[in-house]
């Protein structure tokens, strides 16, 4: 803070002073909602956006863990875009504990007669492995015990790691925060069955607790959940080039 105001970096990376704001401490938590705005992931056969439930899941998330006295922040708040180094950038500056990141799956994997629940860890972290198996042991037993959906799953669904053919952890959400992080496929939202059950509010009650108490076995205890799959996925992203948007600050 100086006389001016609070200089900040604004989302390019570079300095600005803004006249307004508090400071963010203490905080041991940090969800992040997938997509948002311009980018609204997955969609569902109701037409629920990814981004939206995402957003809900998180929000719930959040306010079972503030009740529990675990200091949480969200990477957005509402429907809008936010780049991924954003986000990466905003765990590592709080000093969090731990990064969540909450999505839904796409597209339709082959159909199973379990959820496909997906956690994926950083390469050569224990910490991010033992998040990524408390919350998949967590969610998957939630949602298991729900019974009429036909639900999707590929074969080497679980705790996994996901890397490129360089062998580098495929995703920069997962392979760049130096803050203990997984990142959650929760169910296939593309899904038929699943994404008319993912849309009611039944849904938000049921599945946002597994995921505070996940969160709260790992600050609290040495519990592991889920084994990591000792064979890591091989995957490839492609997208297309990131520019940092131009916000108004104030």
């Amino acid at each position: 803070m100086t006389d001016q105001g609070w200089n900040v970096y604004d989302p390019c990376g570079d300095p600005a002073v803004i006249t307004k704001g508090f400071p963010i401490r203490e905080i041991q938590v940090v969800l992040d909602p997938g997509h948002g705005g311009k980018d609204p992931g997955a969609r569902g056969p109701t037409g629920l956006k990814e981004s939206e439930l995402n957003l809900k899941v998180s929000l719930a998330v959040s306010q079972l863990l503030q009740d529990r006295n675990i200091s949480t922040l969200l990477t957005r708040t509402g429907d809008y875009y936010i780049e991924l180094d954003e986000r990466i950038a905003l765990a590592d500056a709080v000093g969090a504990a731990i990064l969540v990141s909450i999505h839904h799956n796409a597209p339709v994997a082959a159909k199973s007669d379990k959820p496909g629940t997906e956690v994926f860890a950083q390469t050569g972290d224990p910490e991010s492995a033992r998040l990524a198996g408390l919350l998949h042991g967590e969610v998957f037993e939630a949602l298991v015990a729900v019974e009429g959906i036909q639900w999707t799953s590929r074969w080497d669904a679980g705790a996994l790691r996901v890397v490129n053919s360089s062998g580098g952890d495929a995703y920069s959400l997962v392979r760049k925060p130096e803050t203990t992080n997984a990142l959650l496929e929760i169910a296939y939202l593309a899904s038929p069955s699943e994404g008319v059950f993912l849309a009611t509010d039944e849904y938000i009650q049921l599945i946002a607790p597994p995921i505070a108490s996940a969160v709260e076995k790992y600050l609290a205890s040495d519990e592991t959940g889920t084994p990591l799959h000792e064979r890591a996925r091989i995957h490839n992203p492609t997208g297309g080039r990131r520019t940092c948007p131009l916000v108004d600050l104030e």
